[in-house]
């Protein structure tokens, strides 16, 4: 447009389109793999077509050269690129030199994180991903404005909850946006790692008024025992 600033057109997948003007626009390309100067050719590594260092064994991070592992932004996915993935990694390198059997990471159940306002956060299958694995599943949205701390905050939100369909079906995947959610996501974690139901999840008490409130409450109604709606 004409003068300072910038105008971009926004179209979501469902819905009309808007139209948002800023002072700048931020182009965010991803990142690539920085190796120059790692010395890895003379160590007898080579990196794939797109830059990265595949380990030979993901279970220990080796690579084909005995004695030589990799973590953070050098692996391939699965590995998520994020620091705190990126830190397990570490660990599992760490204590495979110290003689223990560590446990891989599991990637899927690896909390993903966005610093935005809002901000949003999001563990296991997405609910394409989990149809598309073949998965009947069953969805619930809750607003996080549902509960008290979510209309204190009056910056709206909502929590995702995706399981298996059928009364013991576990959970899938878990998606938060709104304020804080970035510390909310770790009790999500632990519901998708550990293979737990929806109906695991309802059982336990959140403390009020905070907004966990509406992620055990998104598990209450997919239990059949939603207070503020109902499946």
């Amino acid at each position: 447009r004409a003068g300072p600033g910038i105008e971009a057109r926004i179209q979501p997948a469902r819905g009309d389109g808007t139209t948002l003007g800023a002072q700048r626009l931020l182009v965010a390309v991803g990142r690539v793999p920085v190796t120059d100067g790692l010395g890895l050719a003379a160590a007898g590594l080579s990196t794939d077509p797109r830059g990265f260092l595949p380990p030979a064994d993901w279970t220990t991070l080796e690579t084909a050269v005995p004695g030589i592992h990799v973590v953070g932004d050098l692996l391939p996915p699965p590995s998520l690129g994020l620091a705190h993935a990126s830190f397990a990694e570490g660990l599992v390198v760490a204590e495979t030199l110290a003689g223990r059997t560590p446990r891989p990471v599991d990637y899927a159940a690896v909390p993903r994180v966005t610093y935005s306002s809002p901000q949003t956060a999001s563990v296991g299958l997405g609910e394409a991903e989990a149809k598309a694995a073949g998965h009947a599943v069953r969805v619930n949205t809750m607003p996080l404005t549902a509960t008290a701390k979510g209309m204190v905050h009056g910056q709206g939100g909502m929590v995702k909850v995706v399981a298996e369909d059928g009364p013991d079906g576990r959970v899938l995947g878990v998606h938060l946006v709104g304020p804080h959610v970035s510390e909310m996501i770790a009790e999500s974690q632990l519901a998708v790692a550990w293979d737990a139901s929806p109906e695991d999840i309802a059982q336990h008490v959140h403390p009020h008024p905070t907004l966990s409130e509406a992620v055990g409450e998104a598990f209450l109604t997919l239990a059949g025992r939603g207070l503020h709606q109902h499946a």
